[in-house]
Order: structure tokens, then sequence, then C-alpha cells
């Protein structure tokens, strides 16, 4: 095991904890050997996991020059260390050092890599080497658990309020624990052994926490409001709510409206950056084009403000099939099932395309209250028929309509309600 955060190394190979060494002759410590001239081989980690398991915690923090001396070992399967005071003709030298030298160390190792930082930020080389396995996101859940075990340990108490506060707050155990910390320190200065909401309070203000973006299902239909899902951070799924108003204007002279969405975004490295239009703009778009080909409406005839609310910037493809709910439901009056979220891009033919986080956007349906999600029929997978709500795989937009507002009386096909 090795800390990449601390595996430092020097370019002229004099130390390398990491990838191994050659102490020369002419540096102190030498002993015996470097009176005599010997270059002498120091094994790195890499070396020292050989036959075995080398796990390099941080590894994203490893330096590049590191990191590329790293692929060759993994590569080779061997250490090739370089002396200019190494000589093959020389005969003071062992014959064990001549075989270092010459054959390289062993390095056959299987490599077990951790970090904080996201996919893009590691090398694609050492990514096509290793099996990626992206942990869980802690839960609402798992944050109270951490809580009660820190204020268990510390020996002080502390109040429901107070555990659902820090919950709502901490998006993982370190910030939790620093809160509770925080605020066994504000608490001990009054002579207290008990953590109450105003101690956790003062915390979360001071520190400047910013809440967890976690929503719950309406407990009523309502007439616009469509339940979506997306991911953010890493890899963690929320509810994301779409609202709607439509108001009958004259006929081809209606507006739209679109609020709380990325306008446009940018792409590219440092060299050369590329501006488009937002993907969640377009899925807009998209809709507009669906509900006058397929649904038999004319949103030229309607003023439609169409909004993301909750102050978070919202960009990509995935809610094109809630885009298209919300609309249709403000323009037809009808409500909209409450209890059922939804995720999928939607082409301008209609079909409901595979989006990516299915599973994250499932788990955070369900924490959320939804009894059912709707997904994109290519992102099925046999595993969710164990789950615990219902998954409906869909294929058009037609098929996602009748699902949402058809329990309410309408019908699709001729756009007439039932009584």
């Amino acid at each position: 095991e090795i800390d990449a955060t601390i595996a430092r190394f020097d370019e002229r190979g004099i130390a390398d904890p990491l990838i191994g060494s050659v102490h020369d002759p002419i540096y102190q410590g030498a002993g015996p050997l470097g009176m005599a001239g010997v270059p002498q081989p120091k094994p790195g980690a890499v070396t020292k996991a050989h036959g075995g398991v080398l796990f390099i915690d941080e590894i994203g923090e490893l330096h590049p020059i590191q990191m590329n001396k790293l692929l060759k070992v993994l590569e080779d399967r061997k250490v090739f260390l370089e002396s200019a005071y190494y000589s093959s003709e020389d005969t003071n030298i062992p014959r064990h050092i001549h075989d270092i030298f010459e054959k390289g160390l062993p390095a056959d190792f299987r490599l077990i890599g951790a970090t904080t930082r996201t996919p893009d930020e590691i090398p694609p080389a050492i990514r096509s080497r290793c099996l990626e396995i992206y942990f869980k996101p802690l839960s609402s859940e798992d944050i109270g658990e951490i809580i009660q075990k820190a204020v268990k340990k510390i020996e002080f108490e502390i109040d429901e309020l107070s555990i659902n506060t820090i919950k709502k707050y901490a998006n993982n155990g370190r910030e939790s624990v620093n809160i509770i910390q925080m605020a066994a320190g504000l608490a001990t200065s009054e002579k207290r052994k008990r953590i109450e909401a105003r101690d956790v309070e003062w915390v979360i203000n001071s520190g400047q926490y910013s809440p967890r973006p976690e929503k719950k299902i309406s407990p009523v239909a309502q007439v616009g409001l469509a339940y979506g899902l997306a991911v953010y951070g890493p890899n963690m799924g929320t509810l994301l709510e779409i609202e709607s108003t439509a108001i009958e204007t004259d006929k081809g002279q209606g507006t739209l409206l679109v609020t709380g969405v990325v306008d446009e975004e940018e792409m590219g490295g440092s060299s050369h950056r590329l501006k488009r239009r937002g993907t969640a703009r377009g899925s807009v778009d998209n809709v507009m084009t669906v509900l006058r080909k397929y649904l038999n409406i004319d949103p030229r005839d309607y003023d439609i403000h169409l909004n993301f609310p909750g102050g978070i910037p919202i960009d990509g493809p995935s809610a094109g099939v809630t885009i298209a709910v919300s609309i249709y439901s403000s323009i037809k009056g009808i409500l909209v099932d409450n209890h059922i979220a939804m995720t999928g891009e939607l082409s301008v033919r209609g079909y409901v395309k595979p989006v990516g986080g299915i599973v994250p956007k499932i788990e955070a349906a369900r924490r959320a209250g939804a009894k059912t999600v709707i997904i994109p029929k290519e992102n099925w997978q046999d595993i969710f028929k164990t789950l615990d709500i219902n998954i409906i795989a869909v294929d058009r937009i037609e098929e996602v309509i009748e699902h949402v507002v058809h329990p309410y009386g309408i019908n699709v096909r001729t756009n007439t309600v039932s009584v």
C-alpha cells in the first residue's frame, strides 16, 4: 500500500518509493558498496507487490511522470533502473546487481487505486487497464448512522431535530462529523453535554453549507407539474420538478418562455473551445415538434411558460419526456399522476431515447416517494424486476402520456376526456 499524496520522487532517480531508485555511490549512506563505486538498486512498491496486490490511495494525485512510469511497469511487468555509475563490464559489481540492471526487477501485480477525482481527470491509459468501481453515495439514512456513532464516541447526546438538520446539509460522512465536532465545541463552551438544534444551525450558517438537493413527491396531483430525474455530483440522483402553464392565445401567435435551464454551454480544452446551445434547451424544441406531429397539439396557439424550479441550472437531454408531459398536461388541463417519475431523451420522431445514470435516478425516485419510474426501453435491466418500485420501460412518447395522464380520464388516441 502506498499513499500517492506523499509518494515524493526525484526526477534524477535518486528517490522513488513507487517505482524504485538507485543509490549511487557518490551519495551519503552508500556504505561499503559505495566505497567500491557500486550503484545499489532500491526496489519500490511495484516490486514489493510482485505476485500480489498494490493499493495506491489517491491515485489521481500521482505526478504525471510517475503515472507514465507506472504505465510502463504495467505493460512490461518489470522495472528497469538506470545509473550513470553502472557498467556491465565492471567486475566489482556483484552478480545479483548485474542481473537487476540487465533483466529488471519483477513487478507483476494487481493494481487497485482509490481516488475522489472524477473519471475524466484520470489518464485514459490507466483507466483502460482497470475495472472502474463506483462507490454508492451516502444516503440520508447513512449520514444519520454516522452522526449517531460520532455523537456516541464523544459521549454527547443529540436530539432528533439536530440529526435531521445535519442530514439535510451534510453530503458525506466527513462533513457530518465536522458539524458534530463544531457543535459539540459550542455545547462544551456552555458546559452542556447535549447538542441542540441551535448549535447545529450556527455551524451550518457559519460554514455556509448548502442543502442536499433532495425533494419529495407532492401529496396531490397537479396540472402542469411532472417529475423528472437528474444526476449530480458523484453519480447521485435527485428528483427534478418541471412545471409549466399554458394560456390560449390567438392562433399561431403563442410564445414560449423557458426559465431555469442552461441556455449555452462551452466544450473543449484550453486551446480550443466551442459554444453550443444547452442540451436541455434543445430538448424543449424537440418537445414542441413532437406535440404538433404526434400528439395533435399546436403549441403555437398558446403562451407557454416552462420552468425548472430549484435555483440549480439544469442541462442535459434526459428531461425531454418530462417536459412533454408537463406541457401536454398544461394545455389539456389534465392532472399528472404524482406517483410517477420519469426520465428519457425525446427525439423529434417521438421516440424515447436512452440516457445515463439510470440506477441512481431510480434510487432517487424511490427516496422521493415515487411508486413508479418510467425509463427508456433501451435502459431496461433484468435486475430492475427485483426492486421494490415499479419500473416501466417505454419506446414512444404516446406510451408515456398514457401511463402518466390516462389514469385521470384522458384518451391519448382521441384527445377526449372520459367522464
